[in-house]
């Protein structure tokens, strides 16, 4: 006795129709776990925000410009990564030269890129290629550190990735105030107008800056005491994903790959686009509510390019997780209405949030 063949195609039909219907199923759970571990990493994040604020009298800025800190470097010594911390100088050089990158005058694109004189311990560019599991989502397909180069040739060969943003702005590009992101690179979209607007984080310029003897006094952004609109109510971190491939997949071309020409992508600790000037890619570290979810991609140079740049998202299903300014963490689906979530960015336009369907 023994299977005849018909009854053995039966079988090998019945298993790969039961592995296709577990593996839906188990890619389900993956993702979910992913998910919560996400959720931990933004409530890890949170938790430091917090500390930070305790010990500071006040919340991290959001980032400086002319200089290049990012919040993410404040929050080091709260997340036990006080050696780290230690390491990175948030001043000039004697020559007036920034900390986040390393400069090759003369040569551009991928030779500035690969070129040997590179040296990864050079100011704070050990820090910036160091890749720490709590700034990035287990979703993400970002690579997990990319080459940054500017558009003056100042570059980090493997600087690494952030998935967390703070919340700059909860405003609409309807409103009549200052507007969010309407315009291209080279405009003012995605850059000084998200400066000192209504979010937890707000950004500062060098020379505003109190200096104190002690590093990380004088950076603080907003006081606890701002947040007319409750901090249940308030977003303070947020995901985002980041995308080197918006130019390739839309047919266009990017030059010598520099990230100010066409990439979505945000980074842990600083960066030398912040440091330039106050028309500086805060995108690196800063996203705002006052456009879409998983905005759609929009080609370079074209209205909705900075949008797309400082919007939240994530590869979750259906939306992402945030951060609020109580320590809580959410997720919010990418179907919620945009006045709500809007106003889940303000932190004292005091609106009336009052349908949890909506989220």
């Amino acid at each position: 006795a023994g299977f005849t063949l018909v009854e053995l195609l039966v079988v090998i039909a019945i298993i790969g129709v039961l592995v296709g219907l577990l593996l839906p199923a188990v890619q389900a759970a993956r993702e979910a776990s992913r998910r919560m571990s996400c959720q931990n990493n933004v409530k890890q994040l949170n938790l430091a925000v917090a500390n930070f604020e305790d010990a500071m009298k006040g919340f991290p800025m959001a980032a400086e410009f002319e200089v290049g800190t990012a919040w993410h470097s404040l929050i080091l010594p709260y997340m036990e990564q006080k050696t780290l911390y230690d390491i990175l100088t948030f001043q000039e050089d004697g020559r007036g030269n920034f900390q986040w990158a390393f400069s090759v005058p003369g040569i551009s694109g991928n030779d500035a890129l690969n070129n040997r004189a590179y040296n990864r311990f050079f100011r704070n560019i050990y820090v910036c290629e160091q890749r720490i599991a709590t700034f990035r989502c287990p979703s993400s397909t970002f690579p997990e550190s990319a080459a940054d180069i500017s558009g003056d040739n100042w570059i980090v060969q493997k600087r690494a990735p952030t998935n967390y943003l703070g919340c700059v702005s909860g405003y609409l590009t309807t409103d009549r105030r200052r507007q969010v992101a309407t315009a291209p690179w080279g405009g003012t979209g995605a850059t000084e107008v998200i400066t000192d607007l209504d979010g937890v984080f707000i950004n500062k310029m060098a020379h505003q800056r109190i200096q104190f003897n002690g590093k990380g006094w004088g950076m603080t952004g907003s006081k606890i005491s701002t947040i007319k609109d409750g901090t249940s109510n308030t977003i303070s971190i947020g995901e985002a994903e980041g995308d080197v491939s918006v130019v390739p997949e839309m047919g266009l071309i990017r030059e010598d790959n520099r990230n100010n020409f066409g990439r979505k992508d945000h980074w842990a600790y600083g960066g030398d686009d912040i440091d330039t000037n106050n028309q500086g890619d805060m995108s690196e570290a800063l996203g705002s509510t006052g456009v879409p979810m998983n905005a759609p991609k929009v080609a370079p140079g074209q209205p909705g390019f900075a949008a797309y740049e400082i919007s939240f998202g994530s590869r979750h299903s259906g939306g992402c997780n945030f951060g609020f300014a109580d320590g809580s963490v959410r997720f919010l689906t990418d179907k919620i209405d945009r006045t709500v979530y809007s106003a889940f960015g303000s932190r004292d336009r005091q609106e009336d949030i009052r349908t949890e369907e909506s989220f």
